[in-house]
């Protein structure tokens, strides 16, 4: 939408051709699991600095500021306490420093699990270790490769401010989508691309010839092969894809009549169990609720997300009721629930995945995928990016103005008299 939205500006003639019955992919905003919007994608605006705040703050969106660190707990195994005295433990204190030796790894692409062997970590020092390396990555320590963590800015996501729109996320696509011709229910099927045009074929046979297009694609859909090249690939596609995966996300949103966590509470981490994360998504920071709804949503990633998926809803709900029991012994989880909901990325056609990361040996990926190499046809998405932060709203967003300026230059240098701007 980004993409479409600045070629339009630039004056030219623009379709988006979208798969589905809305806009925003994997951001979807939840309008009927509760009073007030849910997110069953994307959640976040990453830090006070990001590319998409003008937008929402011309289209005078409110927002919820969500602290990290000082207002996070973590369970271990044990009890669930604050995190200031989860690391007083003497069995933590070995992963004090474990930023800093990320960052001194060099040249040696290793996977999280062999840092974390190497450096010795055991006990609770190794949860919090792997937790650093894949809590926000759905993918194992055998998967994650640590220069790709380190080149997509995934360690930055417990620092600074976090916001959530109140409005619900899919009110910002809405605003950068603003007169955007959209055609629904148009599934890829092929993509034939040649040096001076595009054609996309859908499954119900439509054929949409363009002088240029622009791949938003989801990473996880390309990797399926649900979509054919015509030519195939060059090479370093190619090689950009075997080096990225789309691993499994699932959220599971549990709506309570009450709440049984701290007021205080914004982030819940666990080194063990079927869940990563916990987070209230109304989060009050120890501030009267106003009558929010109490939602607390239960995200998954990696080998947990894949558990999780691999179960029946009820089954995965029963095992989170369970968890939480676990984690709050005082609460009654299953007595106070009204409603949940399971949003399951990898087992969604249009997504093939929550989101990706870098395997290990695939320094540079995001870029070689990115490089505008094939003709007429040019690539954009979250996966193409790693700068601020891979695979966030914000990397998707630029993604887009980064592909138009590529596509602009493009026509311009290939301008004929006899061809009309047009790009889809």
């Amino acid at each position: 939408m980004s993409a479409a939205r600045e070629l339009k500006r630039a004056g030219m003639t623009v379709r988006v051709l979208e798969a589905r019955k809305r806009v925003g992919g994997r951001v979807h905003s939840l309008h009927d699991f509760c009073p007030q919007p849910v997110e069953a994608g994307a959640e976040f605006i990453h830090g006070v600095n990001a590319a998409t705040w003008p937008d929402i703050r011309e289209a005078s969106l409110t927002v919820r500021p969500c602290p990290l660190v000082r207002h996070t707990m973590f369970n271990l195994g044990g009890g669930t306490r604050w995190l200031p005295l989860i690391l007083m433990h003497p069995g933590a204190w070995p992963a004090f420093t474990i930023l800093q030796r990320l960052r001194e790894v060099g040249q040696e692409d290793l996977s999280a699990r062999e840092f974390i062997e190497r450096r010795g970590y055991r006990g609770r020092a190794r949860m919090l270790a792997e937790l650093t390396c894949t809590a926000h990555l759905p993918g194992s320590i055998d998967e994650v490769g640590l220069l790709g963590l380190l080149k997509d800015g995934v360690l930055t996501l417990e620092n600074g401010l976090n916001h959530r729109i109140k409005e619900g996320y899919d009110s910002l696509v809405a605003r950068i989508g603003r007169g955007i011709d959209v055609e629904f229910g148009f599934e890829v099927e092929s993509l034939r691309w040649e040096a001076d045009g595009v054609a996309a074929i859908s499954r119900d046979g439509r054929e949409i010839p363009a002088r240029a297009m622009i791949c938003a694609l989801p990473l996880g859909v390309i990797q399926s092969g649900q979509v054919k090249f015509t030519p195939a690939l060059p090479e370093s596609k190619q090689h950009a894809l075997k080096c990225l995966k789309a691993g499994p996300v699932v959220k599971i949103l549990l709506h309570f009549k009450e709440r049984f966590w701290p007021d205080w509470l914004a982030t819940l981490a666990c080194g063990c169990g079927p869940v990563t994360l916990y987070w209230p998504v109304f989060y009050s920071g120890g501030h009267s609720t106003d009558g929010k709804p109490a939602v607390l949503t239960a995200y998954a990633t990696g080998p947990r997300a894949a558990a999780l998926s691999a179960i029946s809803t009820e089954e995965a709900l029963e095992t989170i009721v369970k968890d939480l029991s676990r984690l709050f012994p005082k609460a009654a989880p299953r007595t106070a629930l009204l409603a949940c909901r399971r949003i399951d990325w990898s087992t969604d056609p249009l997504a093939c995945g929550g989101y990706s990361f870098v395997l290990p040996g695939g320094r540079g990926a995001r870029r070689r995928l990115a490089a505008p190499d094939t003709g007429a046809l040019f690539w954009a998405g979250s996966a193409t990016e790693s700068s601020p932060i891979a695979e966030t709203v914000e990397a998707a967003f630029l993604s887009g103005c980064r592909a138009a300026a590529e596509l602009q230059h493009f026509l311009q240098q290939s301008r004929r008299p006899d061809c009309a701007d047009s790009c889809r």
